[in-house]
């Protein structure tokens, strides 16, 4: 579950924001709550777990309050640095004051915008799709979303990863297999160089490549696992192996 945070010191503005996200949380049927809804960026704060991961905050940038809606997510930032933050404002100029404080902002809403409640839904949408893509930690674990929980996967453990669907991958170790959503192109974005496209639905970590065969193109895995490759990305591959072999060294 996504939880998501608001911060407005207008009560008509936050219970209007509250309503238009908790509507379309409901139709949709979506995997995200609002957990906290006040007026001053202190309750926020004391409301945060104490290892938020990943949560929704939509922030107005004009509180009543010592800390202001930039200032909060700076904060917010620090103790959750995959936060998605969305500020709310009627002075569209504040956007530029964000860049000081370096907290990337996901998105800027002018409240009086006709289509305010639709940029509310387009955000969410967003952050969805985004919230979707595993994510690599600092220590070389790949993060992703269960129904249930979330798992830190060791990038090395990692043989190859297969695509099931439409925003649905297979990741496959020696011993098991995780589905999770997630689509191969962004997902190689964030694993890095050792991943190949060896094919249109797998993506095979070559360090776990033993043997390349031809007729037709494919490879054997360290656990005996078999994956295809694309005939026009073969030679690339047989590149890669040969260059990883040279730089190894003799044994």
């Amino acid at each position: 579950m996504i939880p998501i945070y608001l911060c407005e010191d207008d009560p008509c503005q936050l219970s209007q924001l509250k309503s238009i996200i908790e509507k379309y949380l409901f139709i949709e049927n979506l995997d995200m709550k609002v957990v906290c809804a006040c007026q001053s960026p202190e309750e926020l704060l004391k409301s945060m777990p104490r290892f938020p991961q990943a949560a929704v905050y939509f922030l107005d940038i004009q509180l009543e309050s010592d800390l202001n809606g930039i200032e909060l997510a700076a904060r917010i930032r620090a103790l959750d640095p995959r936060a998605f933050v969305v500020f709310t404002t009627t002075h569209s100029e504040m956007a530029v004051t964000t860049f000081r404080y370096k907290v990337e902002p996901l998105d800027f809403l002018i409240k009086d915008d006709p289509d305010y409640s639709g940029r509310i839904v387009q955000c969410l949408e967003n952050i969805l799709e985004k919230s979707r893509i595993p994510a690599v930690s600092s220590t070389g674990r790949l993060q992703f979303r269960l129904p249930e929980q979330e798992l830190f996967l060791p990038v090395d453990d990692i043989l190859y990863i297969r695509s099931t669907g439409a925003h649905r991958i297979a990741i496959y170790t020696a011993g098991s297999v995780y589905q999770c959503p997630g689509a191969l192109k962004e997902t190689q974005e964030k694993l890095g160089d050792h991943f190949f496209p060896c094919h249109k639905s797998f993506l095979v970590n070559v360090l776990h490549i033993r043997k390349l065969m031809r007729s037709p193109c494919r490879m054997e895995l360290d656990n005996g696992a078999i994956c295809p490759c694309a005939q026009r990305r073969f030679r690339k591959l047989q590149q890669i192996m040969e260059s990883l072999s040279c730089n190894a060294g003799p044994l």
